[in-house]
């Protein structure tokens, strides 16, 4: 008899509670392979302290491939490129495939600068997403102090996560003895918009008060040294950090799974599966919710992890499937200032504070520790060891 096949392409934040349930699948005869481009996930709730060394980069890592194995699954490094719902047959990055009896998506979203380079040798530009690259970032400008050199740093962006990223630059700069003067955003929408007020005008203060400026303009493109800007400005700069917006990957609007909207997500029902092919399930940024529109924020992905999981059991089991439920609530969302601060928010309420970031980190280490490994897994982990490549 063969055994039922469930891929898990891409190992995001949604995909935790799935493998953390791995040995229900296997008891249950389900072959669970695990897809992912490397051994371990960053969360991304933790990623802007990558820039200010307050984490470095074990503190906010999950190791996926063990975990996954450690639960009796597969673990392939790869990544999916295209899917035939037809045929179930998922194709990877390396000409490879993968069949599947049921596949869930949990591939996050691409940040895709919306700005051009002339060619020549323009500032670095370090999208905000993989996360890695603010560990890379932060290289970049510890280096360039090292060497007794400036770091003129321009982010753009000026959302929630654009504002983090600049927020933990300007802590570096000071760290390294550098202006605060070298730190912009630009931010067409000003900064935070669709916040409260009070909230806007916190996180300006924290910007301008260590020297950072905030400019009302679209980043356009990158020349020699500089950035353009919508308005014909040119704004010397030697790195750019992309904080302009997510999107998913491009094969499910290739494969007509998305529900037609801009964004080009796996388009599922309140069961976290699609209405068409209900072996594919999805979660976290690289879906469309098509009961209502939900905002592109870790905390959706953390929510639908459970529901994911008991409903990839249920499918397999052929038993009906819960409802993924939005409450109607305001989740709470802290914000990492970078100087020991955080912004919180819930609802109208607006507050700032070295207890809120207490709190943030309290809740950020508190998810970290709620995927454990088994003691042997969690030995071999920290040993280096890890599935072959």
């Amino acid at each position: 008899m063969v055994r039922k096949r469930l891929v898990l392409a891409g190992c995001g934040h949604a995909h935790l509670p799935v493998l953390a349930r791995l040995p229900e699948f296997v008891a249950a005869g389900v072959e669970v392979v695990c897809l992912a481009p490397g051994p371990t996930l960053a969360y991304s709730g933790m990623g802007p302290g990558l820039l200010t060394g307050r984490y470095g980069l074990a503190d906010l890592t999950f190791p996926v491939a063990a975990l996954c194995e450690a639960g009796g699954g597969v673990f392939v490094r790869g990544l999916a490129v295209a899917v035939d719902p037809a045929a179930r047959r998922l194709t990877l990055a390396d000409g490879g495939s993968l069949r599947y009896d049921a596949a869930s998506f949990g591939l996050g979203s691409r940040v895709l600068p919306d700005f051009a380079t002339d060619g020549g040798p323009a500032p670095v530009a370090y999208p905000v997403k993989p996360i890695e690259n603010l560990l890379l970032a932060r290289q970049d400008i510890l280096a360039r102090a090292a060497e007794g050199e400036r770091a003129r740093v321009l982010v753009a962006g000026g959302g929630p996560a654009g504002f983090e990223v600049a927020a933990g630059v300007l802590e570096l700069l000071r760290q390294c003895g550098l202006p605060g003067e070298d730190l912009a955003v630009a931010a067409p929408r000003g900064l935070l918009p669709g916040w409260p007020a009070r909230a806007v005008r916190l996180a300006e203060a924290s910007i301008r008060r260590r020297g950072g400026r905030i400019v009302a303009a679209r980043v356009r493109g990158l020349e020699a040294g500089r950035a353009v800007l919508a308005d014909g400005t040119a704004w010397p700069c030697d790195l750019v950090l992309a904080a302009t917006g997510t999107r998913p990957p491009g094969l499910f609007a290739a494969a007509g799974l998305t529900s037609g909207g801009p964004d080009g997500g796996l388009a599922v029902t309140r069961r976290l599966n699609h209405p068409l092919y209900p072996e594919l399930f999805g979660g976290g940024d690289c879906i469309d919710f098509t009961p209502c529109p939900l905002p592109r924020a870790g905390v959706y992905a953390v929510r639908q992890g459970p529901v994911l999981a008991e409903n990839l059991l249920a499918f397999f089991a052929g038993r009906e499937l819960a409802p993924f439920c939005r409450d109607g609530r305001d989740f709470l969302s802290l914000l990492n200032c970078g100087d020991g601060r955080a912004i919180l928010r819930k609802g109208r309420f607006v507050a700032q504070g070295r207890w809120a970031m207490a709190l943030k980190e309290r809740i950020d280490r508190g998810f970290m520790r709620s995927f454990p490994l088994p003691e042997p897994g969690r030995a071999a982990a920290h040993a280096g060891v890890g599935p072959p490549p």
